[in-house]
């Protein structure tokens, strides 16, 4: 689920181990190629006041809606800008790749061709991915393959976020605000931590879940809400009159 606090979190700390563990880390990111400048002033920028101010100036963080470019996800960033000032060999780059039409299909294989070039890229690096956790699934559904499944079956670990419901600030039916929901573990409680049992995985096929065990906060976008309101925003204002910017 995008657009909680906890799944950037608990990606920051799978970042932070690999570090330590003395690991050649690169971060990939949901967000579009087209930021790839702007991510990188978030890294180096000496001055950061003008780095995030450049950042939220793209249009998919101005405008952003669906929980991708929330406070928490500009909190992982700040995180990683910290980590590279000590692991100078770490990067982060974006992955959402153009595509023409709207076909989602589309999408994920331009999604997956940009991991597997990353990969070419970068062949002795650890490639820790964030991404919504149908991009992360290794079966189709909805009648086209997902972006993992581009990816060699040896070389790939998907692991799907689970938590014990709350809230996160989505995109659903065509209105965007916190949203009550989750992806509960499938048949049993699972602590904290990452459990490599596919069974637990509540849809689609993955080697594993990473179980946040908690319930989801929402976490609103980082550039707050762009005037005038988005049709997806007045919508939820409109389902939700008691809710403002949460």
């Amino acid at each position: 689920m995008h657009g909680s606090n906890e799944t950037p979190d608990a990606f920051s700390n799978l970042v932070c181990d690999a570090l330590a563990h003395k690991r050649q880390v690169t971060v990939a990111l949901e967000r579009p190629t087209s930021e790839q400048v702007a991510l990188d002033g978030i890294l180096n920028n000496r001055n950061l006041g003008a780095a995030e101010k450049a950042l939220l100036a793209e249009p998919d963080w101005k405008n952003g809606m669906d929980g991708r470019a929330s406070e928490a996800m500009m909190r992982l960033l700040l995180t990683l800008r910290q980590l590279r000032q000590i692991h100078r060999g770490s990067e982060v780059v974006a992955f959402d790749a153009p595509f023409k039409g709207e076909n989602p299909g589309a999408r994920d294989q331009a999604m997956g061709y940009a991991l597997l070039g990353l990969g070419r890229a970068k062949p002795h690096s650890l490639i820790l991915v964030l991404t919504g956790n149908v991009h992360a699934m290794q079966a189709p559904q909805f009648g086209y393959d997902f972006a993992a499944m581009y990816l060699p079956a040896s070389e790939r670990l998907s692991l799907e976020v689970t938590d014990t419901g709350g809230e996160a600030w989505a995109t659903f039916d065509g209105a965007c605000g916190p949203s009550t929901g989750g992806v509960e573990t499938k048949g049993r409680t699972v602590p904290f931590g990452i459990s490599l049992d596919p069974s637990l995985a509540p849809y689609g096929k993955v080697d594993g879940v990473l179980s946040l065990d908690v319930p989801l906060t929402s976490s609103p976008p980082a550039a707050g809400e762009p005037s005038p309101l988005p049709p997806c925003r007045i919508k939820f204002l409109s389902q939700h009159p008691a809710r403002s910017r949460s």
